[in-house]
């Protein structure tokens, strides 16, 4: 991958919806550089652009990390745990745990009768867990929303639907799918964005280790604050995801690193980070899942039920 693929598909995780045009104006380079190595990824599938719901509109209030040490056959463990509705990430990694399995529920008892689940499975040795308390750093997941359920209508809904499957989607198109003009189209689109509603962004297909750099995840234990981690963890310009959390670790991330050269370098400077106790690190060696798409009817459910309130 070249510095302005990369460099585009950086953008494009940031703004789904930005043009070739755009993005070529920000890499310095021409449109049609930009197109030649963007539109082929987008028409082949290895380059999704897609909308993302934030899980609180969903009633998605419990994020979870599992790690998973088995023995035997780990692809199929990763298939029989991708069975479960709320799992949305599942990675094959190195170390002495085999999987990392994250995981969006309601509810703690429902996180708990997903983890009995994982647990009674062939193979399974143990389930290390940890509560996600704040995202700091994820491609989809911003600030909390600043719209909720009851302020959103059907035809809000329904392009939330349709950017859930291509967030690219031009306006004229959308306006005769909804039934709304092309100018309301963009309001909407841009109210959602705006309050954190949803995000669009690019995902690329990675199935194998080497997809697009080599992703490591760090777990990470403290003794004292967070903030020089924290410094040294956003500075890092290819973080794909940061949480704080309670459980196994105080901190996860994960990163992408061009070279193993690279990669040693940043797991020295964070073990030598004030307040940085411990730090474990893996190799995300094959992505089973990576999920963002989410039915819409929990919204709606919460809708009818305000209105039903206000009769």
């Amino acid at each position: 991958m070249d510095e302005i693929t990369e460099g585009a598909i950086g953008l494009l995780r940031r703004d789904g919806r930005a043009s070739f045009s755009d993005l070529a104006r920000r890499l310095g380079t021409t449109r049609a550089n930009v197109t030649r190595r963007i539109g082929p990824m987008l028409d082949d599938g290895s380059l999704r652009v897609i909308a993302a719901v934030h899980p609180r509109l969903l009633g998605l209030d419990v994020l979870a990390h599992f790690m998973v040490r088995a023995e035997g056959d780990t692809q199929e463990l990763a298939r029989q745990i991708a069975k479960i509705d709320s799992t949305v990430f599942i990675s094959e990694i190195t170390g002495p745990m085999q999987l990392v399995v994250e995981l969006h529920v309601t509810t703690l008892t429902e996180l708990q009768n997903d983890l009995r689940a994982v647990r009674a499975m062939p193979g399974v040795m143990e389930v290390a867990v940890m509560l996600y308390e704040r995202m700091l750093r994820s491609f989809f997941l911003g600030e909390e929303p600043t719209l909720f359920a009851p302020a959103l209508d059907e035809v809000d809904l329904q392009i939330m639907e349709l950017l859930q499957v291509d967030g690219r989607l031009g306006y004229a198109e959308m306006s005769e799918q909804v039934g709304l003009s092309i100018s309301g189209c963009r309001t909407r689109v841009t109210r959602l964005l705006d309050a954190g509603v949803m995000r669009i962004g690019a995902v690329l297909l990675r199935e194998q280790a080497d997809a697009e750099g080599l992703a490591f995840g760090f777990g990470i234990g403290l003794d004292g604050d967070d903030e020089a981690a924290l410094e040294l963890l956003l500075a890092e310009p290819t973080l794909e995801f940061c949480a704080r959390g309670v459980g196994r670790y105080d901190m996860v991330a994960t990163i992408t690193f061009h070279s193993l050269a690279e990669f040693t370098d940043l797991l020295a400077r964070l073990r030598a980070t004030p307040g940085v106790r411990q730090v474990d690190q893996w190799m995300h060696a094959r992505i089973h899942q990576e999920r963002y798409q989410n039915s819409l009817h929990r919204i709606r459910a919460a809708r009818d039920a305000e209105a039903d309130r206000a009769l």
